[in-house]
């Protein structure tokens, strides 16, 4: 589904390792919806998480690229300078939802030359582990892997697999001269795509996809999907994708239709209709697959938080092609914003503010106002948070302006905040996020009792089961054993 936050052409070394550190996806991340300065948008599908990026080593950063923004004026503008987060976002990865705003998350561009994969302690002698215990009536858990999180020495055979029913790889991309997907890091992908087929014998239960698009790899999306003739051929690379390599099925990270998504994505007022066009098509491939192989593949898809994200698809004929929709609902704030705020609350704060409010709650009614039956939306939840650097000590920093704003994994939370004296642990109570401030910082994040928050809320309205983007942001597993455990 970009968090946290961007992706892009090729790049050179170093430019790829500034951008894979961290992003509806923004983690997709990253992983956003698209960034529409108007009505409710939101992330963010991973990604709309965008931040500028500090880096050092591939192998130890903690955050991934992702889009940066520049505040000013009456409104936000989109640079494609480097941000972090999830690619990402993110998304982010698999993205999120924020105001009228609409971003995703960070997807790290392909280099020209893929860096060193570090060294990894194999695990090909374990014994096989027993497949994940079933969650109440049979709920999801999705798991959003990037493939450059590899170069950060997180590997798939580090995925806490048992606590996850699907685990999404991203990302895929589009060759815009066949229409078909492609691999965007032949070598590094295979190589995971490997692995990944060795964790599943050890996870029987384990349901693999192989996710297409995110913010950097949707610029052709418009053009596959606007013809008989392009559907046809993007939905049957699929069949041949993921026969190939090994998949379960395919998810499709659109940011987005109609509008919106990285600067240069083509967008066409028919993609409303195209998209459903699409999946239908890529529905029947699979449909036929099922038929000659005699076992089930799925179609999922990753969509943005808000009614802005919903007023540009067919809400209910997708819901009917899908086997579930990710709501990216996380990146509901973030850099793009005039003020510090949090990145994913549960319910809006009842305070004044001063700028737009919105929450995971509202996105996930916005989806059953449309028709989307419970059942088939998993509430995708952000293992990232942001960073919001210069702002006042007045409210302990939140709803204030800041000078630069990142996102920020919660391993890097964890490792250099929480136990910072300099730094003091909040929490909000009608949002039910926790939050730090200190040393003119101010950085809104997840913990456990936050994401099982989220996980109570997912089980209380029925819907299909929660997600995560993306699982290297949380090398602990806690957050995800968090959401595990919520549905028990």
């Amino acid at each position: 589904m970009k968090p946290t936050v961007i992706r892009f052409g090729t790049l050179s070394l170093l430019a790829f390792l500034i951008l894979s550190i961290g992003l509806h996806t923004w983690p997709d991340a990253m992983p956003a919806p698209e960034k529409t300065v108007s009505s409710s948008s939101h992330k963010t599908t991973a990604a709309e998480s965008k931040n500028t990026a500090s880096t050092t080593s591939a192998a130890v950063t903690d955050t991934a690229p992702s889009q940066s923004f520049i505040k000013g004026g009456g409104g936000t503008s989109l640079t494609t300078t480097t941000v972090n987060r999830s690619v990402s976002g993110t998304s982010s990865r698999p993205s999120g939802s924020g105001s009228s705003t609409t971003a995703s998350s960070a997807r790290p561009q392909t280099p020209d030359k893929a860096p060193v994969r570090p060294t990894v302690t194999s695990t090909a002698t374990q014994k096989p582990a027993p497949a994940p215990t079933p969650t109440p009536a049979g709920k999801a858990v999705v798991g959003y892997y990037t493939g450059w999180s590899a170069y950060k020495g997180y590997t798939p055979s580090q995925i806490p697999a048992g606590q996850l029913t699907h685990l999404n790889y991203a990302f895929a991309k589009i060759n815009p001269s066949t229409s078909r997907i492609v691999l965007a890091d032949p070598a590094n992908d295979r190589q995971n795509f490997a692995a990944i087929r060795a964790l599943k014998k050890q996870h029987s239960g384990l349901k693999a996809l192989l996710s297409v698009g995110g913010w950097d790899y949707s610029t052709y999306f418009s053009d596959v999907a606007s013809t008989a003739g392009r559907r046809e051929a993007f939905a049957q690379s699929c069949v041949d994708m993921i026969r190939e390599h090994g998949f379960d099925g395919v998810d499709l990270d659109w940011e987005y239709p109609v509008s919106g998504g990285l600067s240069g994505n083509t967008n066409r007022p028919q993609d409303k209709q195209n998209f459903t066009l699409l999946l239908q098509k890529i529905r029947e491939k699979l449909n036929a697959m099922e038929k000659q192989d005699g076992r089930r593949y799925y179609l999922t898809i990753a969509g943005a938080a808000n009614t802005s994200y919903l007023a540009k698809i067919e809400p209910q004929k997708v819901a009917a092609l899908v086997d579930h929709i990710f709501v990216m609902a996380y990146d509901m704030h973030g850099p793009w914003d005039r003020y510090a705020d949090f990145n994913a609350p549960l319910y809006k704060p009842t305070e004044q503010s001063p700028q737009y409010k919105n929450s995971v709650h509202d996105g996930l009614s916005a989806y059953r106002s449309s028709g989307v039956p419970a059942g088939k939306l998993v509430l995708g939840m952000p293992l990232y948070g942001y960073i919001y650097q210069g702002v006042s000590s007045q409210n302990n920093g939140l709803y204030s302006s800041f000078s630069s704003a990142k996102s920020i994994s919660y391993d890097l939370v964890r490792r250099s905040y929480l136990n910072n004296s300099a730094y003091k642990q909040y929490r909000h109570k009608t949002a039910q996020v926790p939050y730090l401030y200190g040393k003119g910082t101010f950085i809104s994040y997840e913990d456990t009792a936050s994401i099982a928050a989220k996980g109570t809320l997912a089980k209380s309205m029925g819907l299909a089961g929660v997600g995560v983007w993306e699982l290297s942001h949380d090398t602990s597993g806690r957050l995800l054993n968090s959401a595990y455990g919520s549905l028990r």
